[in-house]
């Protein structure tokens, strides 16, 4: 059984693909969300066995010519393994596998931790061309409550794009693979809210102020953040200024 402190801390010859393939988060005061804080190094291993499950689906799909040839990365989330991508996918050596060219659009379906809006939309217009071209959509996550389904339709319907195919690092919804083709690497429970390494400052900043209206002291919110496994840093950086501000 893999402890959730040993891999949030562990090093990079120690990562147990098999609990990230299936991760749990930790349970804390004053919230009813789990967290798990997924590490940079871990980040960069997770995008790399994703790489390699896009480059599979490129090499089956040879004789159907529905190979990937453009990735939209969804900002915010999908910036991070967007970019951990493009150092593998966006160049080729098998002169049968396109390198695919990468591009952004925005799109903001939560306000934060739990919190969805009540519909998604675009903040950052579309930055490539993207008609009759097979599309992979990068997230940090899918879900499919609404950003995965709001962009794959955007895309079809507005910008002609012939096909869809949502590339993320976590699914929330097995469901997801059901209604469209979905490269991912790993399974999150629903009540679990994954802190990525590009929102780790934004998380504290705004779930501090939720734990302490909920009644929680400076130390039980350093508490939280030390057993999700916030590097000390940051704690001594943002706590305090956060915990007191109106």
């Amino acid at each position: 059984m893999f402890s959730y402190d040993d891999q949030v801390k562990c090093h990079d010859d120690h990562i147990e693909p098999e609990f990230w393939k299936e991760p749990f988060g930790v349970e804390i005061e004053y919230d009813p969300l789990k967290f798990l804080l997924i590490p940079d190094h871990v980040s960069a291993f997770i995008a790399a066995k994703l790489a390699h499950k896009v480059y599979r689906y490129q090499i089956d799909n040879i004789s159907t010519k529905q190979q990937i040839t453009h990735a939209i990365m969804i900002t915010m989330g999908g910036l991070l393994p967007g970019v951990l991508l493009h150092d593998h996918l966006a160049w080729t050596l098998n002169k049968n596998i396109p390198p695919i060219e990468f591009g952004t659009m925005g799109v903001k379906y939560y306000a934060g931790p739990g919190e969805p809006l009540d519909e998604p939309r675009i903040i950052h217009p579309l930055s490539i061309e993207v008609e009759d071209a097979v599309v992979g959509v990068v997230e940090d996550l899918v879900d499919l409550g609404g950003t995965a389904r709001f962009v794959a339709q955007y895309l079809v319907e507005e910008r002609k794009a012939r096909k869809i195919v949502l590339i993320a690092p976590y699914l929330k919804s097995k469901s997801a693979i059901e209604e469209m083709d979905v490269i991912y690497f790993g399974h999150v429970p629903k009540d679990t809210w994954i802190v990525t390494p590009r929102e780790r400052v934004e998380t504290l900043v705004k779930r501090v102020p939720f734990w302490r209206d909920k009644g929680a002291t400076l130390k039980e919110c350093e508490a939280n953040l030390t057993k999700i496994g916030y590097p000390t840093y940051l704690v001594e950086t943002y706590l305090r200024a956060t915990y007191e501000r109106g």
